[in-house]
């Protein structure tokens, strides 16, 4: 009598008589070198909300695995990351923490039917992507632009905008100079050479030119370019992006960052009693809350929003659809979710809407206050 041994092995999508058993997800964010409270919080977020459902799903929904890799802040390597997801894990979805990175993947998306959730950046450009990429966060034009409406309230006629050369810090500066434009404030772009540390020589320039205040949207080497104009004299209020609460970014500028305000989102900015649930197991869980909460906070609702469609999937999947194609079509119907961050809706173009930022003031190391309330 011949025994035959049948294993069929699906990485992705695990299958049983009952109806689809596991599924992979991927996460691609920058967990080393620059940008980590962009990346590192975020990934330990997802982890959070995957470990909560596995532990609590219904015996016929999938369970979940969770698959995290290092883009190092660096779009070019987003690609590569993907094609091992997708090689080793078969991944279904792949939620990620770069607009660089969401671009370079976009011509796999389609022709592997992987949905692509960017739980950091909601901008015109993600919004102009294929139909598989969709963005559950704060919208970067209008988060960045709090800074410019906060320059025209106070008057101020003179601003210089000191922007990374990356496609977020970019686009948050050009929607700062577009307010001050259409205010008539004056206003000069610079874009900095990435890696740079020292600005001195920048600032001996730009001080001769009288500027009232200066926009500084980048990364943890802002502190020393923060420290660098204190040290020439330059009294100018200072105003920066979300990445402030970075504690690299508060140590590099010795304190000079003190007094700069900056965009940002808190507990206050979105439900209250969710976003603190959610950071005490957070907190739990890795032993403390993060540094810059609104990162994680995002991706903990971006996990959970797919999570609630993956709940139905051996309920709702019509046969002959991909995972990818289904869940497309669902994303698009949600019109409320309560979220850590708001109420969220996802609009036509696969847009959120529902995270608002408002404007807060660095007080002190892990302090702030709000300045818009």
């Amino acid at each position: 009598m011949n025994i035959f041994l049948v294993v069929i092995l699906f990485l992705g999508i695990g299958c049983a008589d009952n109806g689809i058993t596991e599924i992979n997800i991927g996460y691609i964010g920058p967990l080393s070198v620059r940008a980590t409270d962009l990346g590192i919080g975020p990934a330990k977020a997802i982890e959070l909300a995957v470990e909560q459902y596995n532990e609590t799903k219904e015996e016929d929904e999938p369970k979940l695995n969770l698959f995290v890799k290092d883009d190092e802040w660096e779009k070019d390597k987003a690609l590569p990351l993907y094609d091992e997801l997708r090689k080793d894990h078969d991944i279904q979805v792949v939620l990620i923490s770069n607009t660089g990175g969401t671009v370079a993947i976009q011509g796999k998306l389609l022709a592997d039917n992987v949905l692509c959730i960017n739980s950091l950046n909601n901008d015109e450009l993600l919004s102009s992507l294929n139909e598989n990429t969709f963005a559950v966060a704060k919208s970067t034009e209008g988060a960045n632009g709090l800074v410019a409406e906060r320059i025209v309230e106070l008057g101020l006629k003179k601003v210089m905008i000191m922007h990374f050369p990356n496609d977020f810090m970019t686009r948050g500066a050009m929607a700062a100079k577009k307010i001050l434009d259409q205010a008539k404030i004056e206003n000069l772009v610079y874009e900095v050479e990435k890696g740079n540390k020292d600005f001195t020589d920048h600032f001996k320039k730009f001080q001769t030119d009288s500027f009232e205040a200066y926009i500084m949207f980048g990364y943890k080497a802002f502190g020393f370019a923060s420290k660098q104009a204190r040290d020439l004299g330059i009294d100018a209020p200072f105003y920066g992006s979300a990445t402030l609460m970075d504690p690299a970014y508060f140590n590099n500028s010795e304190g000079a960052i003190v007094g700069t305000e900056f965009p940002f989102f808190t507990p206050s900015d979105g439900n209250y009693i969710k976003a603190n649930e959610f950071l005490d197991a957070y907190a739990e869980k890795f032993g403390k809350k993060p540094n810059s909460i609104w990162p994680p906070m995002q991706a903990f609702d971006a996990a959970n929003l797919l999570i609630s469609k993956l709940r139905s999937v051996n309920k709702g999947l019509p046969e002959g659809l991909s995972i990818g194609e289904w869940l497309r079509s669902q994303l698009h119907e949600v019109s409320y979710f309560e979220g850590v961050c708001g109420n969220l809706l996802i609009s036509e173009d696969g847009m959120s809407k529902g995270v608002y930022f408002s404007l807060y003031r660095f007080d002190g190391e892990g302090d702030i206050s709000n300045v818009t309330h």
